[in-house]
């Protein structure tokens, strides 16, 4: 995919591939007021990240930055998770228990255990109505 055309989706783009939040992002490369409240920022950085011409740069820029740093380190997600690990238990073994969960954490926001759940739910509301044929205590 080629650079985005529009130059502040494209810095918004390349910041949300390096890891800044989406609304950062917005805020810093794409909002005409940057102080605008959280509720304005938020729902617009969300739906850029998420526009079909967007998200496909974003997920391109974010493989791009992974080989960089796999041929760069000799690191992949995996080794990245298993020396986390390391961290974390040796931290525990140390009484450092502050480290061990900034690693836990960083685990757990790799393998995106903090990802909201989705559910679905149907509801079915029947107001007022026709009152024929049910039994009225």
């Amino acid at each position: 995919m080629a650079v985005l055309k529009n130059q502040k989706h494209e810095a918004f783009a390349q910041a949300v591939a390096l890891g800044m939040p989406a609304s950062r992002a917005y805020r810093l490369h794409v909002a005409i007021d940057p102080e605008a409240k959280s509720s304005v920022i938020d729902p617009e950085a969300s739906k850029l990240a998420n526009h079909p011409n967007i998200s496909p740069r974003i997920s391109e820029l974010r493989e791009k930055v992974a080989n960089s740093v796999e041929r760069k380190f000799a690191m992949t997600k995996d080794k990245w998770l298993d020396e986390l690990a390391a961290i974390a238990s040796e931290a525990r073994q140390t009484g450092d228990f502050s480290a061990a969960s900034g690693a836990l954490a960083h685990i757990g926001k790799a393998s995106a255990y903090f990802e909201p759940e989705r559910h679905k739910l149907e509801i079915e509301v029947i107001i007022g109505g026709n009152t024929e044929g049910q039994n009225q205590d």
